[in-house]
């Protein structure tokens, strides 16, 4: 309830606050005139936000509105629908709750899959909806998820592996970041020799969204984690694999910082939440 009451606030605000405290990636000034340009004249889009952080989603739905009123019509492209749900976003789409954000939310199943409360992500599916736009399931399903986890990439198959890029082997560069990512983002707590798998599923992921975006002709917005949107290890790197003329635009909504491997930063503050470190050392039964 408090993160809808801070989401509405944030929704009444004027259009001015979200102008404020833009920059590119080498961390230099930007205006939100420069990030809307940007990201129009980009063929996908990829905005990258912390799941539980209102004020990303408020600055998600924010830009996509300020595309579709330039004259834009992509597909909305999301990490928190598996691809096995698709189904149901074109039964809804199809049907007589078409626009309604809450018969999305009920379609695809969003109260049991684990995601954040739907209220956070309602702005963004209600921009979309508003203005007609193809909503696109793009998560890797659970199936093949632990399948890769278990066996590696292989286990997607030769079709998808080839289709979505994953038939090249990823760079060693871009294996390290990964890891270093996975390391950090599990508190130090597991062994980095130990995290490879991690590796492949967060591969196996980003390649499943960049093989999503492609299928719009006015090209995409991307919504997830902020680790999949980076220009270096990310959902760019597959893009560039499977549409390398492509232009492609990020977007880094960070939490009290900016810069990074993006074309565009925005920090904002983050909301209460239980330090995920302690929480992990509880579950692996460390101390600290």
């Amino acid at each position: 309830m408090r993160a809808l009451i801070l989401l509405l606030t944030l929704l009444l605000l004027p259009s001015t606050v979200l102008a404020e405290g833009w920059r590119r990636g080498d961390g230099g000034p930007a205006t939100r005139a420069e990030v809307d340009a940007s990201l129009l004249t980009a063929e996908f889009v990829l905005l990258g936000e912390t799941h539980d952080n209102p004020h990303h989603h408020a600055a998600q739905a924010a830009l996509l509105k300020a595309m579709v009123d330039s004259g834009r019509r992509p597909a909305v492209v999301w990490e928190m629908v598996n691809r096995d749900r698709q189904a149901d976003i074109d039964a809804w789409a199809a049907g007589p709750e078409a626009g309604n954000p809450d018969a999305f939310a009920a379609a695809v199943g969003w109260a049991d899959s684990g995601w954040p409360d739907f209220a956070l992500y309602r702005p963004i599916v209600a921009v979309a909806a508003e203005a007609g736009l193809a909503l696109i399931a793009g998560g890797l399903e659970r199936g093949p998820t632990r399948a890769v986890a278990g066996q590696g990439l292989a286990a997607l198959g030769g079709d998808r592996k080839t289709a979505w890029g994953l038939d090249v082997p990823l760079p060693r560069s871009v294996i390290d970041a990964h890891l270093d990512a996975v390391f950090v983002g599990h508190c130090e707590l597991v062994p980095r020799d130990r995290l490879g798998p991690m590796v492949d599923v967060q591969a196996a992921r980003d390649a499943s969204m960049a093989a999503a975006m492609l299928r719009h002709p006015d090209g995409a917005v991307l919504i997830a984690g902020r680790g999949h949107v980076r220009g270096d290890v990310g959902v760019p790197l597959f893009l560039n694999r499977l549409a390398p003329q492509a232009r492609v635009a990020t977007v880094g909504l960070n939490e009290g910082g900016t810069g990074g491997p993006f074309n565009w930063t925005r920090a904002f503050p983050a909301p209460e939440r239980e330090d995920p470190c302690k929480v992990l050392r509880k579950r692996f039964g460390a101390a600290g």
